[in-house]
């Protein structure tokens, strides 16, 4: 696995804040063994560069959004994109990508109530200029949501170390 211009601190880095975005930076540069000032240059880096997005991360249910959907969509012909950034303009249209298989898009979406998905199924959706089809699956539970990677990055990051 290639990792553009990074190394073994900036994954420390990476690693302390998808913990605790919050995470002091004095506290990761004690870690590191390193001068603060290094951590905020290292840091507004990885920012700059679109590696580390910063941003709270809300609960739907806390705000009154118990209905949670994946949203599988068809488009005519070519007009995927048009269609996309009609639906991430929609406030509640948490993520939307365009996919290869069954469907050209896939949603997430998250309203209040069942009544209130249905009328985004059955009229805004609708009304989109290219959408073809829709299919929906509600998510009842969720079992995992989790914002960092699934791997070592630090680990990840000395196996590429020492292959230089």
């Amino acid at each position: 696995m290639q990792f553009a211009e990074l190394d073994s601190l900036d994954f420390l880095i990476i690693s302390y804040l998808q913990e605790d975005g919050r995470t002091p930076f004095t506290t990761i540069a004690t870690a590191a063994g390193v001068a603060e000032g290094t951590i905020r240059k290292r840091y507004a880096r990885l920012v700059d560069k679109g590696i580390v997005k910063v941003t709270a991360v809300i609960n739907p249910e806390g705000l009154g959004l118990k209905t949670r959907a994946i949203v599988g969509v068809r488009v005519e012909g070519e007009q995927g994109e048009e269609v996309v950034r009609k639906l991430a303009s929609l406030p509640e249209v948490r993520w939307v990508a365009i996919a290869a298989g069954e469907h050209d898009l896939i949603a997430e979406v998250v309203m209040p109530s069942n009544e209130e998905l249905y009328k985004f199924l059955t009229r805004r959706l609708r009304e989109i200029p290219g959408v073809k089809g829709s299919d929906t699956s509600m998510i009842m539970r969720t079992g995992k949501e989790a914002y960092a990677w699934g791997f070592n990055l630090t680990q990840a990051a000395s196996s590429e170390e020492e292959k230089k």
